[in-house]
């Protein structure tokens, strides 16, 4: 089977595609699929931060500042999906043989991992399209404007993100359900419980950041 054939597979039929890919994982393919994902999330850091300027008290705001967080903000961007697939792989692999799986970490496990990381490509699409339309913002973060950070992620752009995140995010997880129980052959109840775990983890930041911002 070819990359392509891997890909289209994993979205039109994850059941069968990702029995392919378990019994005969390419790494370098979810390599290239986090890879990809990345470069995506990085791109849109690097217009996210170019289009909204935080104004902090006692902060130095020059420009040399500025660029040096716009290059950590890409940097951060580009390291966190390997960290996040590297790490969440390894816990995913662990609660699965403590529930009877037979799977290998590498390059089953990585390899499974990584193809439910295909929807979050999409998502990394419609974030720097949303965030290219999204015209400069100045955000004063002071006692005076408490409500700062509130006006901007209420807005019906970063609203729709987060809705849209979330729909994706349940995307990723039937194609990583499906990842677990044929990788290592356990009840399909059981493959559905440490699937979701990563969903409720994210469902649950992004109520958190919400409340920590008065949006809930």
């Amino acid at each position: 089977m070819s990359f392509i054939e891997n890909i289209v597979g994993t979205i039109t039929n994850p059941k069968n595609e990702t029995e392919k890919i378990a019994e005969h994982p390419m790494i370098e393919e979810a390599v290239m699929l986090i890879g990809v994902y990345g470069i995506l999330t990085a791109i849109a850091a690097y217009i996210l931060s170019n289009k909204i300027t935080y104004i902090i008290p006692g902060f130095d705001n020059t420009s040399s500042m500025r660029s040096l967080m716009i290059l950590s903000s890409i940097v951060v961007a580009l390291i966190v999906p390997i960290i996040i697939w590297l790490i969440g792989t390894g816990v995913i692999h662990l609660l699965s043989m403590a529930a009877g799986g037979e799977g290998k970490f590498y390059p089953q496990m990585l390899t499974v991992v990584g193809f439910s990381f295909l929807p979050m490509i999409l998502n990394g699409i419609i974030n720097i399209g949303i965030y290219s339309m999204i015209e400069p913002q100045v955000i004063d973060i002071s006692p005076s404007n408490p409500m700062a950070m509130k006006e901007l992620y209420s807005s019906p752009s970063f609203i729709a993100l987060a809705l849209i995140g979330i729909i994706i995010q349940i995307w990723s997880t039937i194609i990583l359900y499906f990842g677990i129980r044929n990788a290592h052959k356990i009840s399909s109840a059981l493959s559905a419980i440490i699937a979701a775990i990563p969903l409720v983890l994210s469902v649950i930041s992004t109520a958190w950041s919400f409340r920590g911002i008065g949006i809930l």
